[in-house]
């Protein structure tokens, strides 16, 4: 896959480390720079987990998937954006690609509903008045 971009810590935060091509081959997954030069590889017994946790914004616009791979004995945990046309597509071929190689695999949550959180909230505003007014003697329970 190329336009992989690699999420790293820097100095001021997390840095996206551009022009990076992931490859999901048979054996497991390999890094290269854009000129085809290796930075990382990993061999699917060496992993734990692959998992498309959420999505992001390239800096160019397009659409991306975030992944998240986890090495067993280096307890190694890489993240990268890959660049999708179709987020579900992308984050259903992750899933079924840990699945064949026997990785554990998490799908991100849905997120809360607002209609759910605005209830939420007037429920709590409608319990703190009623405590407020019972305790000014306003109404008695």
């Amino acid at each position: 896959m190329p336009d992989v971009y690699l999420l790293t810590e820097g100095q001021e935060g997390e840095v996206a480390v551009p022009h990076l091509t992931l490859a999901f081959l048979d054996s497991g997954l390999a890094l290269h720079k854009a000129d085809g030069e290796p930075v990382w590889d990993s061999a699917w017994a060496e992993l734990e987990e692959l998992s498309a946790l959420e999505r992001s914004v390239l800096p160019d616009g397009r659409a991306g998937v975030v992944i998240t791979v986890v090495e067993r004995r280096r307890r190694g945990r890489h993240r990268f954006v890959l660049a999708t046309d179709d987020a579900a597509v992308t984050e259903a071929a992750v899933r079924a690609r840990a699945t064949a190689h026997g990785l554990r695999t998490r799908s991100a949550r849905p997120a809360v509903s607002r209609l759910l959180m605005a209830g939420i909230v007037l429920a709590a505003l409608a319990a703190i008045a009623a405590l407020l007014l019972s305790a000014t003697h306003v109404i008695h329970f």
